[in-house]
This record gives C-alpha cells, sequence and structure tokens, in this order.
C-alpha cells in the first residue's frame, strides 16, 4: 500500500504520534486542513507540519485550542506534554500487545471510539496465539498513546470481518490488514477450503450500488523500475484461478524501506503476461497499478457498475425497447415500477440514457448557447460519466453540436465533502476533469439550497430542457418547456453559480486545482498518478464483462490530468 503525503509511524516518537493523532481526528471530524487550520487561527503549512511531526504546536495554548478544535477532551494536551519525556503508560499496553497476534497501528476507527468515549475504558474483542478469543479492557488514553489499533472494527462498532480476525501467519503480507483499515466497508473473508482463492473481498456499495465481490490470489512481488515482478511458484494453482470465468485480481505485495506495497492486475490481463523464469511462471505489471485511492476508487465503481448491469443485461435490454415509446413525449415522468425486477443501478442506467438522449434531441433547437446544470454531488454518481457506456458519448456529441465552450454547475455543499470518503472524492475530480478536458467549463455553488434544483439546460430567459435521473422520485424526469416560472429559476441559478463559482478560474487547470482544494485532494499527487495511470490504462487493473461499461472515459480523464502542469 502506498502511503498516502505525510505518512507516519505513530511509535518513532512522542512529537509522531501527535501529528498522527491530530490528522486522524481531523479526518474523522471530516475537516479538511484549511477547517482545522481556520478554526484554531494558524496557517495551513502549520498544520500540515503538525501533522507531519515535523514540528508540534509550539505552547500548550495552541495544543488547546486544537484539543477544543477536534474534541479531544484534554488528551491531545496530555500527548503533547509526553514530547521529550517519552510515556510509560504506552510501553505498558504495548507489552500487552505483543501477547495479542491481532495488533496493529491501524488507528483511525478506535481512536474516534476512544477519544470521544464518554468513559475511561473500552473493551476490545483480540485472538491469542493459541486463537483463544478474549475481550481485553483497555484504558483509552492509555491505548491512544500506544497507538495500538487491536480488533479496528470492533472498537468501532462495525461488524467484524474474517480479515479483522486473522494473525500474521494468515496474513503474511499484511494485505487484509491494510486494505480493511484503509477503506471502510470493505470486508475481506478467507474461504476454506481455499480452491486456489486466497481472499474473498466484498466490496461495499453506496446509495445505489449494490455492493461486488472479487476473488483475490496474493503473491510475492518485486519491484524492477517502473514494474512489478509478480512471482508464482505454484503453478496449477495460478493456472485454476486464472482460467475461472469469476472475476479474479491477482495481487502483488512488494516492501519499500520497510512499507508493504500491493499492486493489484485483472485475472484476464494476466493470463496473457505470463512467462516463466526458470522454473517459476512471473507476470509483469506496471507500477502504475498499486494499490491506493485512486486505483481502489476504480475498482470500487468499476466492479460495482459492472456487475449490477451484467446481472440484468437481457431485462435491462428488453426494458429500454419498450420505454422507446416515451421518446415520442416532450415531456414524461417514468416511476421505477415501469421497470420491475431491475437493480437500482439498472434503473439508473435507463434514467441516464434516457436524459442523454432526449437532451440530444432538444439541444438543436434551443434558441441560444445555453448552460448546463447537472445534480452529481459524490463520486458514486459522477463516476457514471466516466464508466456508463453513452456517458463520454454524450458529452462530446454535445461539444460537437454547441460548437465550442459551454458551462455546467454542479452543487456540492461543504457537509457532502466531508462525509464523502478520498476514493469518491477523487472520482468526483476526475469526472469533471473528463468535461473540463472537452471544453466544459465545470462551476461549483457549496449553497445547499441549490441541492433540490433539478438537472437542466437552459437557454437564459427563454427556454430550458429538464433531464434529471439524480436523486429523483421516479427513473427519469424530462421536459421542454418555455414557463416562464421554471425558466426564470433556471436562468437565476445559473447565473448566480456563475457570478459566484467557488472554482472560478480563467483556465481549466486553474479550476481544477481550486476544485482539488476543495475536495481536499493533493494537486501534485493526482497529476502524477493519473499520468501514471494513462499511461497503461485502466483496463489492466479492472475489466469490464457488461457491454454498459466501458474504461473510455476512466483512460480519458487520467489521461488530461495527466498532462496538467503540477506547478500551476
Amino acid at each position: 500500500m502506498g502511503q498516502r503525503p505525510n505518512a507516519l509511524t505513530p511509535d518513532r516518537s512522542p512529537q509522531h504520534r501527535l501529528g498522527y493523532v491530530i490528522r486522524e481526528l481531523r479526518e474523522a471530524r471530516g475537516l479538511s486542513m484549511r477547517e482545522l487550520a481556520g478554526k484554531t487561527f494558524v496557517s495551513h503549512s502549520k498544520v500540515q507540519r503538525w501533522e507531519s511531526g515535523d514540528r508540534p504546536p509550539k505552547d500548550r495554548g495552541e495544543t488547546e485550542r486544537i484539543d477544543q478544535a477536534l474534541g479531544a477532551g484534554g488528551f491531545l494536551i496530555e500527548l503533547w506534554q509526553e514530547i521529550g519525556q517519552g510515556a510509560s503508560e504506552a510501553g505498558h499496553v504495548s507489552d500487552l500487545a505483543a501477547h495479542v497476534s491481532d495488533t496493529s497501528l491501524g488507528l483511525a476507527r478506535p481512536l474516534v471510539q476512544a477519544a470521544t468515549s464518554d468513559g475511561e475504558g473500552i473493551f476490545v474483542p483480540a485472538r491469542l496465539d493459541d486463537g483463544t478469543v478474549v475481550l481485553v479492557a483497555l484504558d483509552r488514553r492509555a491505548m491512544l498513546r500506544a497507538g495500538a489499533g487491536i480488533g479496528a472494527a470492533a472498537v468501532a462498532g462495525f461488524p467484524v470481518s474474517a480479515a479483522a480476525a486473522v494473525g500474521s501467519a494468515e496474513d503474511p503480507f499484511g494485505f487484509a490488514r491494510s486494505a480493511t483499515g484503509n477503506w471502510s466497508g470493505l470486508r475481506l473473508s478467507r474461504p476454506g477450503p481455499d480452491f486456489g482463492v486466497d481472499w474473498q473481498a466484498l466490496i461495499p456499495g453506496g446509495r445505489s450500488m449494490l455492493g461486488s465481490q472479487l476473488s483475490l490470489q496474493l503473491h510475492p512481488a518485486r519491484i524492477e523500475g517502473g514494474r512489478v515482478i509478480v512471482s508464482l511458484p505454484d503453478q496449477r494453482r495460478v493456472e485454476e484461478f486464472l482460467t475461472r470465468p469469476h472475476r479474479g485480481l491477482l495481487v502483488g505485495a512488494a516492501s519499500t524501506d520497510g512499507v508493504s506495497r500491493f499492486f493489484v492486475l485483472d485475472g484476464r490481463a494476466a493470463r496473457n503476461r505470463l512467462t516463466r523464469n526458470g522454473g517459476v511462471y512471473e507476470v509483469s505489471a506496471p507500477a502504475a497499478y498499486e494499490l491506493d485511492d485512486l486505483t481502489y476508487g476504480i475498482l470500487w465503481a468499476v466492479s460495482n457498475y459492472d456487475d449490477a448491469l451484467q446481472a440484468d443485461d437481457r431485462p435491462l435490454s428488453e426494458t429500454r425497447s419498450d420505454l422507446k415509446a416515451y421518446e415520442r413525449l416532450s415531456a414524461s415522468a417514468v416511476s421505477r415500477e415501469a421497470a420491475p425486477g431491475l437493480n437500482s443501478v439498472a434503473h439508473m442506467w435507463l434514467g441516464s440514457d434516457f436524459c442523454a438522449r432526449h437532451i440530444l434531441r432538444a439541444l438543436p433547437e434551443l434558441p441560444e448557447l445555453p448552460s448546463f446544470w447537472t445534480r452529481e454531488q459524490r463520486g458514486e454518481e459522477a463516476s457514471a460519466w466516466m464508466i456508463f457506456d453513452h456517458k463520454y458519448p454524450y458529452l462530446r456529441e454535445t461539444t460537437k453540436a454547441l460548437g465550442g465552450t459551454s458551462t455546467r454547475a454542479f452543487c456540492v455543499p461543504e457537509e457532502v465533502v466531508r462525509s464523502s470518503p478520498r476514493h469518491e472524492r477523487i472520482l468526483l475530480f476526475l469526472a469533471v476533469a473528463l468535461m473540463e478536458s472537452l471544453g466544459i467549463h465545470a462551476q461549483f455553488t457549496a449553497d445547499p439550497a441549490y441541492e433540490s434544483v433539478e438537472g437542466f439546460v437552459v437557454a437564459p430567459d427563454k427556454e430550458a430542457v429538464i433531464a434529471n435521473w439524480i436523486r429523483g422520485d421516479g427513473m427519469w424526469h424530462v421536459d421542454v418547456t418555455a414557463r416562464s416560472s421554471v425558466v426564470r429559476e433556471f436562468t437565476i441559478a445559473a447565473r448566480d453559480v456563475d457570478a459566484d463559482s467557488i472554482t472560478a478560474a480563467p483556465t481549466a487547470a486553474g479550476r481544477l486545482r481550486t476544485l482539488a482544494q476543495y475536495l481536499d485532494l493533493p494537486w501534485s499527487w493526482l497529476i502524477e498518478r493519473c499520468g501514471q495511470l494513462a499511461r497503461y490504462g485502466s483496463s489492466g487493473l479492472i475489466q469490464s464483462r457488461s457491454r454498459l461499461v466501458s474504461a473510455a472515459g476512466i483512460d480519458a480523464a487520467c489521461a488530461y490530468v495527466g498532462s496538467l502542469p503540477a506547478d500551476h
């Protein structure tokens, strides 16, 4: 797993432990670095230095402001006081943890539960070396000082997956511990007997996504330049795994300077890359396929959409034909009951496809260059622009029909940003980058008053096209209207966001950089990682199987972001 920026080892020193705890509490509270800086009356760079461990808070007063802003109840002050003194309680807890095989330094969820608990003690389920499961009583402050993340999911009150209950012997590469600690909702289990599968991964769903399942096989790997060489010593086991028609991923585990890193390769792609080195099979993968928030986000979105659409492939096709009669109408509002038996992702696809065709039919008749308004707020919704097979072609066709640049407005309130995990924020960013690559100027408002506005295309003060399939009561609502009240509402909304867009800048790079800041995403890292992935494409990472899913939008967005200046 590649470390996120300013990664820390909390047991390195008291000030690194303090920085680690500040960061984990900040992220758990849904605050960006800039927001914490504002609450504590310091600069953004100073917060970065706190969290990196480079420079702790200068005095008790500054520490008290941080403690109050993060609701730590005095705990951060105690950690600050320990800098330069050492912590006897930390050693005590570490001694206890040494006898528990399920100990890690994954603090995030246990930290938040412990730091915000009203009580002084918490009970943590743990497995001893002999397999016995016990409840360990820990002092909440001592636990946080030690950085002991025993049974993280259980501490946080989440269901404990099999991955959280295995020791180092069953997870020799530390993959399960790393993956489940980094991505909430991901569940891993070891099948028994395994039949060639090391881990079954249950990928979480979303508001409409249903979840997905992946079979994983893990192997040791080494890094040579920009490539990762995965060693496959058991030829028969690998061949059986790769020839099955399931969705399987090969995972290579490598270590760099003591840090575990994991690289993912789609099973079907791996079949074509097998080579023999002496008596051992090997497979080569680009280092760009390292598992991090970018690649996990792509795996999450593609597997969810692909599996759901493939599951309903035939009935979805039949339903689409049955609903074609609505195309003869200028206005329609179709409920999900018109497509009984289809899953929620299939309903999304039908609504999106119908709205796209509705707009393309109405666009040539609008009296002047229109403004667009879209309702996507999160990565789950926005990733459809890159994954649904009709969305990227639709963007290209609308750009061609308009003969130049256009604007597209989004309403993404701060609360939505705070509640979205990083991989979803990255997907939203990439979807907007795809639009900017086609000359579509993205505009953003954080005002929640605009959340209820439907998706529309408006020729200001003259005519409007309504096309909404996101967070609506049915599969879609479409209309073409010159009704003054409706046109006025849409015109005002579009002008308001145009005048006060929080991402306003004269260039696409400027707008995207400002958006990255708003979404609390590291700009240089985005450019570097997207550029790396664009050189190889996403299909080697995960291949779609549904004919309604395409990787073209993902690859185009990554290529565009990778071409932007990092020092803009």
